[in-house]
Order: structure tokens, then sequence, then C-alpha cells
């Protein structure tokens, strides 16, 4: 009896290894684990939050869902023009002389710290860090995205109001103004190998990178640039 059972749990044993449960091994029935862990496998390795700590969760199949063992390695596959994203519907086939396929929801949770509002931000206001905290969060749920710093030169300025606790996205901020209205800058113009500065006003407020209305102190003549840094405009 005792070599019997030490038999029988040897099987067992085996059985389990071999990613099937011993009735749907009898059966010669798929096992839903090797299924779903031929889902998760191949969202793990493809997904866009690589560098990012991750959570995949895929969903149970039907406990009725019956498919024959397939002799082969499963494969998984997406269907035409599908992009992996938060929640993607996965397949899983078995190219065998009796094929079969079965889809099923997968669902990523990607988690990175992001800026989050200490306190309520009013509209117009130049962010810093005495504004932010820093939280980690769900990203692949955030659908108007992030943002992850305070950004370069000039940082940023809230374009509406901001409660406390909402996470800082890209549609809430605009680049804050490195040149005033007013200010005297140096405007920078260069045809070829020539260069020439010259001093101007200011039209306007801008922030790096934008294109502003300066005015130049000899010719009065209104011109066109682009901020490069706190005091320099790049002409056309």
């Amino acid at each position: 009896m005792k070599k019997l059972g030490m038999h029988f749990s040897l099987l067992l044993a085996a059985s389990m290894l071999g990613g099937l449960s011993p009735s749907l091994a009898a059966e010669g029935l798929e096992n839903h684990a090797r299924i779903a862990e031929t889902a998760r496998a191949y969202i793990a390795s493809r997904h866009p939050w690589q560098q990012m700590k991750t959570k995949i969760t895929v969903q149970s199949l039907d406990p009725r869902t019956k498919l024959a063992r397939c002799p082969v390695k499963l494969e998984a596959f997406l269907s035409a023009g599908a992009k992996i994203k938060r929640r993607t519907t996965v397949g899983v086939r078995c190219a065998s002389a009796k094929p079969w396929k079965i889809y099923l929801p997968v669902t990523v949770e990607a988690f990175a710290k992001v800026m989050v509002a200490r306190h309520p931000i009013a509209p117009n206001t130049d962010i810093s860090e005495r504004d932010i905290t820093w939280s980690q969060r769900d990203i692949s749920a955030l659908g108007y995205g992030y943002l992850r710093s305070l950004g370069d030169r000039g940082g940023y300025r809230s374009r509406r109001s901001i409660a406390q606790g909402a996470v800082l996205t890209p549609n809430m901020v605009e680049a804050s103004s490195i040149i005033s209205k007013g200010q005297r800058v140096q405007l920078n113009s260069s045809t070829g190998p020539v260069a020439v500065s010259m001093a101007g006003i200011a039209l306007q407020n801008g922030a790096l990178g934008s294109r502003i209305l300066v005015k130049n102190l000899n010719s009065g003549k209104q011109l066109e640039g682009v901020v490069e840094s706190e005091n320099i405009v790049l002409l056309n």
C-alpha cells in the first residue's frame, strides 16, 4: 500500500509540473493555467513599460471551456493592427493537427512616481518644488499623460486651476515665460557665415522655444524671433 501511495504521489507531481491537473490530463484537455501563462509571457516581453514596476493580470477562462491538449508549444498573438495597451485582448492558439485558438483579456498596471499637486494651484501660477509632491501611480491608467519633472529652464505655469492631489498632466501646464514684455534683449541674426547682434525690446512674454515679437532699437522695426535663452532672441 505504501508503494502504491508513493506511485500515485509521483504521478500527481509529474502531472502538476507538466501544467495539467490530473483530471484534465486524463481527459486529454488543455490546462487553463498554461494558456494564461502563454498570454501573460507574451505581454510581459512586449508591453511599453519595460523599465517600470508592472503587474500583469490575465482574466480567467470560463471553467466550462474545454480545449484539446496541445502537443506543441502554444503561440500567443494579437489581432491585425492591435497594439498593446493597459487592457489588451491576446489570442492563444494551438497549431497542431487539431488546431484551436482562444482570446483572453490581459491587463497591465505600470507604476511610476509622478508629480501631484501638494495644495490647490491657481491659474497662471509658476509651479515650483513647494507646489508639488511625488506619488507612485499606475501610469497606464493616466489617459492624459503625466509629468515626471518640472521641466527645463523656465519650468511650468498652470493653465487653469489644479486641485490638491491631482496628478499634473501636460494639458494642465504650459512653459513658463523666461522673457518678459518690455525686457531689453539681445537680437541675434545669421545669414550664411555672417552673424549679427543688436539690441532690442521684447513686445511679448516668451517661454523657451516660443515665437515672440520684438523691436529693433536701432531701426525701430518690429520683428519676430524665437526665444533662445533668458535674454536672447534668435531672429528668422
